[in-house]
C-alpha cells in the first residue's frame, strides 16, 4: 500500500497495485482523515497512521500511468491486431484471441483487435480491446484487425 500525493502536505490517494483503495486528508488540527472504501471513514493522529499503514505512507510514490487511446486508435499492436493500451505480456490464447495486459506485473487480461458483442435486449454493439473475460461472458464476432471489417461482417449478420 503507498499514497500518490495530490496536494503537497494535504492530500493523498491511497493506492495498491495502482488500485484507489481510498484518501488520506490532513486536517486542521494536524490530523488526518481517513477514507478508505470497505472500512469507512475515522480520523487518525499522525502516529497511528504510520502505525496502521506504515512509517512511509505519505511519502508519495510516483506511479506509472497507463497509457490508452480512443476507440478506432491504436498504440501498440499483438499478433497483428490492434490495441488501445501499450500492451505487455502478448500472446494468444487456446482460442486463437490475441490477449495481452495493460502493465508487466497486471493479472488481468484484455483482447486485442475489434469484437462484435451480442448483448441481451440491446442487439450487437461494437467493442474495442475488451477485457478477455467478457467474451467468455457474451456471444462475440472477432477479432478484426480493422473497425471497418467489424463494422462490415455486424451488417452482414443483421440482414
Amino acid at each position: 500500500m503507498y499514497t500518490v500525493e495530490i496536494v503537497k502536505d494535504k492530500f493523498w490517494i491511497l493506492e495498491d497495485s495502482g488500485i484507489k483503495l481510498g484518501t488520506i486528508r490532513r486536517t486542521k488540527s494536524s490530523d488526518f482523515e481517513v477514507i478508505i472504501r470497505e472500512d469507512g471513514f475515522e480520523t487518525l493522529s499522525l502516529n497511528a497512521l504510520t502505525s496502521r499503514f506504515g512509517s512511509k505512507i505519505l511519502k508519495s510514490r510516483q506511479v506509472k500511468k497507463i497509457e490508452s487511446v480512443e476507440y478506432g486508435k491504436d498504440l501498440d499492436e499483438v499478433e497483428g491486431y490492434p490495441s488501445k493500451h501499450r500492451a505487455y505480456n502478448k500472446s494468444m490464447d487456446d482460442k486463437n484471441i490475441p490477449i495481452y495486459t495493460k502493465t508487466e506485473k497486471s493479472k488481468v487480461l484484455y483482447a486485442a483487435g475489434y469484437y462484435g458483442l451480442a448483448f441481451p435486449g440491446a442487439g450487437w454493439k461494437n467493442a474495442y480491446c475488451v477485457k478477455r473475460e467478457t467474451l467468455d461472458n457474451y456471444e462475440y464476432i472477432g477479432p478484426f484487425k480493422t473497425k471497418t471489417q467489424l463494422e462490415a461482417e455486424i451488417n452482414r449478420m443483421i440482414k
